[in-house]
Order: C-alpha cells, then structure tokens, then sequence
C-alpha cells in the first residue's frame, strides 16, 4: 500500500485533539522551555556573589587589602590569625582566606569548589597587579612578583570531575527514585492494587512507610552501585567513610521516594509522570550546586535553592567524599534539611492517600 498525505493527515489531526484536551501536556510546552531557560540564562549569566573570604591583616599591601574589600561579591571576615582561617576553611565557614604580611601575601584556598577557588586567586591577582603599578623601583617590583604563594587546605589536586562527581552520585540517585517511585505509584493504581491496600486494615501510614521501605532496598543498591562506578571508574576521591556517604544518599533517596508518591497524585499515566522532570528535577540540577557553585545563582532566586534537598546532599556528598567528613560535620544543617524534606513530603503523601479515599 502506497503512503497517503491524506491518511497521515488523519492521524495528525488526532493527536492534536488529543493533546487539546491535555492542559498539563500543553501547559508543559508553552511554560515550562520559558521558566527553564530563564533558569538557565541567570545561573549561567557568569555573576558570583556570597563568596566567604577570610583576611588576615598583619600590615602592607595597602592597594591589594582596599581591592578585596571593594569587591561586593565577596563577604569579608576579619580574622586575627592565619590559624582562624585554616580552622575556619576546615569547618566549611569560609571559601578562603588572604593572609597579608611584610613577608608577602599568602592565599588559603578550599578547592572543592573549582570556581571559587579560581575567583579568590584571580582576584588576588587583580589586587596584586594593582599594587605593582604603584611601586618605583624595578627590585620592589621583582620582590613583589615572588610575595604570593597559594595553599590549598582541601583539594589541591582535584580536577573538575572530583567536584561534580559526588554531587552527581546523589542526582542520580534521587532522579531514578523519584520516577521509579512515581511509575509504581502509577501502576498500583491502574491494576487496582492501591484501591485493595486503601480499603485492608493497614494504616495509610503503614502503607506509605512499607513501600519506602520497600524501595530502599533499591535504592541502597542503587547507591553502590553508583557510588563505586564514581570512585573507582572515575577516580573520584573517597576520604570520608562510604557508610557515611551511602547514609546520605539513602537519605536523599528516601525524599525521592515520597516526593514521587506525592507527585503521582496528579499524573494519570507514565507519560504524565515523565512531564514532571521539567518541573521537579532539571530545576536542582540547575540551583542546586551542581555544575556550578551556588554563590553563581542570583540572590533573588537562591533561596529557592535553599528549599531542594538536592542542594543539601550535594554539599554533603562533597563534604564526606573530598575533606572526609564525618556525621557529626554534616548533621546541620544537611542532614537535618533531608530529613525534613523527607517528613514533609511523607506527610503530604499520606495526606494525598486519604482525600483520595474520600
């Protein structure tokens, strides 16, 4: 049989019906590339704010300390000694720190951040080639050259792929979840299973918890999974314990899973829960610190950031993996974010379950 322009027409029409009487669908095509490439456009916009720096100031270097002080993108701490500002990087309270003396100039850098780092050392840099052109004499000049030395208190040999691979460890996991979660959900309606679960003596409580239990399971040997193909495949550092980290990313994983149970409330199809990876994860993966710092989101978007778990698992998953933290470092806020992450949208789940009883 020979194509017909006039039969594809056909089956043309009926899928723009179809999708007429689908608001989600065509909600979904005309916003949702708007609010995604606004997001795209601001953290990718270059602009770095918030960045924690440490000064030391034991006297000299006049024009570098006024141009790190003019500098609104940094967030300036007055420190009595350079001590203060290793222990400070160390605890994660500050991104770096300048240490001025007559002996030259010393700068501090937490390399877990890529970008960070490279902003405080291009601005000292900046600052230093400030104070060179108000010198007199070609020997102060040479003498100044040589004054700047860099120490890294964390990841002085890390590359690019040691930075985002823990952050990408938990975006795996909570991506996966999170659609495996919500499919389930999904299904166990379709098939009338959830109807049966809805009308036995178990608890919607009891229903909520079994199935994260249930997925747990999964999800720890997602998590394995994952996080030896990171370590070991790409050579991403592991200094902290891999309980610690598989704890964190349980944890995450746990989130996911109600947040799917939540969101399957308003899906009626497979289809319909693939249209929530727009809405629910491409916006973590752009505020969340993955690719690029937080401090590089703008002010008036970041505390939306500060509402995803995303952007706490991934501040753990680095803290654990790169400075080999401990729970007890981790605890606040990150472990504790997660944790509410998870009872809110547990609650919400179990909530959604009984008007839907109703």
């Amino acid at each position: 049989m020979n194509p017909s322009p006039a039969r594809a027409g056909v089956v043309a029409l009926r899928v723009v019906r179809q999708l007429k009487r689908d608001r989600r669908t065509i909600g979904l095509i005309v916003f949702a590339p708007i609010v995604l490439m606004i997001l795209f456009g601001y953290a990718l916009s270059g602009d770095m704010s918030g960045v924690h720096l440490g000064l030391v100031d034991g006297g000299g270097h006049a024009a570098l300390r006024a141009h790190l002080v003019s500098i609104q993108d940094f967030d300036i701490l007055r420190l009595g000694s350079e001590s203060d500002a290793e222990r400070l990087i160390s605890e994660g309270r500050l991104d770096g720190a300048v240490v001025l003396g007559p002996e030259g100039v010393r700068v501090l850098l937490d390399s877990s951040s890529l970008q960070i780092a490279g902003a405080i050392a291009a601005a000292v840099q900046a600052g230093a080639a400030k104070e060179k052109t108000g010198l007199q004499t070609a020997g102060q000049q040479k003498a100044q050259e040589s004054a700047i030395t860099t120490r890294y208190i964390f990841g002085y040999d890390l590359v690019m792929m040691d930075t985002v691979g823990p952050a990408i460890l938990g975006l795996v996991v909570f991506f996966f979840t999170f659609i495996n979660a919500a499919i389930a959900f999904i299904r166990e309606r379709s098939q009338g299973t959830l109807e049966k679960f809805m009308v036995s003596p178990l608890s919607r409580v009891e229903m909520v918890s079994g199935y994260v239990l249930g997925f747990s399971l999964f999800t720890i040997l997602q998590s394995a999974t994952t996080l030896f193909v990171v370590t070991f495949g790409f050579g991403v550092p592991l200094r902290g314990s891999p309980i610690t980290a598989l704890a964190v990313v349980l944890l995450l994983g746990a989130g996911a899973l109600v947040l799917g149970s939540f969101f399957s409330n308003f899906a009626r199809s497979e289809f319909q829960v693939v249209q929530f990876i727009p809405l629910i994860i491409t916006p973590q993966i752009v505020l969340c610190g993955i690719w690029w710092p937080l401090e590089s989101v703008p002010e008036f978007i970041r505390p939306f950031s500060y509402m995803l778990p995303l952007t706490y698992a991934a501040h753990a998953l680095r803290a654990v993996m790169l400075k080999g933290a401990g729970v007890a470092d981790i605890l606040y806020p990150d472990l504790l974010a997660l944790g509410i992450f998870f009872l809110i949208f547990s609650a919400a789940a179990t909530m959604m379950l009984r008007r839907e009883v109703a």
